[in-house]
């Protein structure tokens, strides 16, 4: 794994605001503006390196599922707060829909080790934004894709 440091793009916080991330750069405890999104590195990953991190993700979704149905099945809600209000509806949910939790797995990764997990974001809008749009849409127009396909077809 390598990280490479590039130029973010002219007017970056516009291009991704319109896309959808508006709070590209919140404003930290001191009220000084602190970049959420960064354009200015990026990580480039073997084909092994891929395949671990993908076995991970797979894994990790698993297990994600498997805890789901172990709360719905042994009665678990009121151990994570969950109104008893909101039960019936996770329970048709569930039930009716394909087990399709969404999200966005934050991991820890060096190349060597296996991948930790530090935060998994699931089922909540941003994460498409971020993951789907907001980084297809820069991988097009940065010196990323001149990089990453050269790499590939190397």
């Amino acid at each position: 794994m390598r990280r490479l440091t590039v130029t973010p793009r002219d007017n970056w916080q516009k291009k991704v605001a319109r896309a959808g991330l508006l709070y590209h750069t919140p404003a930290n405890g001191a009220g000084e503006p602190t970049p959420y999104w960064d354009e200015s590195v990026y990580y480039q990953f073997s084909s092994r390196e891929v395949d671990v991190l993908e076995k991970a993700t797979n894994d990790l979704q698993a297990m994600c599922l498997a805890a789901g149905q172990f709360i719905i099945d042994k009665n678990r809600f009121a151990d994570l707060d969950i109104p008893a209000s909101a039960i019936p509806a996770i329970r048709q949910t569930w039930e009716e829909e394909p087990p399709a939790i969404y999200g966005r797995f934050d991991l820890a990764y060096d190349g060597s080790g296996p991948p930790k997990l530090l935060e998994y974001n699931a089922d909540t809008p941003t994460s498409l934004v971020e993951a789907a749009v907001i980084q297809w849409e820069w991988l097009d127009a940065s010196p990323a894709q001149t990089s990453s396909t050269q790499s590939m077809s190397a």
